[in-house]
Parts: structure tokens; C-alpha cells; sequence
């Protein structure tokens, strides 16, 4: 998959931050674009677009995003439209998604919910938070 690769192209316009591998980052990162994680992140990802966690990649809370791919590390729950669970990645957590694909090798230890109506799940998780408050 072409998100994970180190040399991605990110000349698309298409913004991304990211927590690179010599990086640690604590605390709750709300992105409204794409996020990227080769270090560690302890804390919460909340309404990005994508979050990529790269084979060297750990995130410590949860996830949410329309699109998560996930080559490494994530100890938390995921809310996601789409969620890809790469070979060598492993979740420790809950997820909830519209879709998912797990490749041979990817672990999860977690309950799952698979599917659902229109609105996604990443938008249905933002609005009962909003409710919450």
C-alpha cells in the first residue's frame, strides 16, 4: 500500500502532519487533514481524515478518522468509515467501522462492529461526543 511507503508523494495538496520516527507526542491531536505516525503518540486522534500508522508507528488512545491504516501499533479504540489492518500491525482495542480489511498476519484483540447505515461511523462518534458536553 502506497501510505505506508517512507518516500510517499505528499505533493497532492493534501495536507500531513506527522509524528516522525525520532518523535514522541502527548496529548490529544484534533487534525482536520491527514495524520501520519512513525514514532509514538500517547493520547487521542480526534476528526482527521486519515491517520496512517507506519510500521514503526504506536499511537496509546483512540482513533478517530474517516480512514485508518495501520501498520504498527494502536492500544485503543477505533471509530472509522474504513479501517485497513495491515500484516504486521497489531490493535489492542474496540473498533467500530463501516468497513474493514484485516490482512494474513494483522491482530486485533478487541471487540468489533462491522457495517451500518449512511451516516459513518467516524460522524455518528463526533456527534454523540457533541451531545455528551
Amino acid at each position: 500500500m502506497g501510505f505506508l511507503k517512507k518516500d510517499s508523494d505528499f505533493s497532492s495538496g493534501e495536507h500531513f502532519s506527522v509524528v516522525s520516527a525520532e518523535c514522541y507526542f502527548q496529548g490529544t491531536l484534533s487534525v482536520q487533514g491527514s495524520l501520519r505516525v512513525d514514532g509514538t503518540l500517547e493520547g487521542s486522534v480526534d476528526n482527521a481524515r486519515h491517520v496512517i500508522v507506519g510500521t514503526d508507528g504506536k499511537i496509546v488512545g483512540d482513533v478517530t478518522a474517516q480512514i485508518v491504516v495501520c501498520g504498527g501499533v494502536i492500544e485503543g479504540n477505533v471509530c472509522a468509515d474504513m479501517l485497513e489492518v495491515l500484516a504486521a500491525a497489531s490493535i489492542k482495542g474496540d473498533i467500530r467501522a463501516k468497513k474493514m480489511i484485516v490482512e494474513e498476519g494483522g491482530r486485533i484483540d478487541g471487540q468489533c462492529s462491522i457495517g451500518g447505515g449512511e451516516e459513518s461511523a467516524a460522524s455518528e462518534k463526533e456527534d454523540k461526543t457533541e451531545k455528551d458536553n
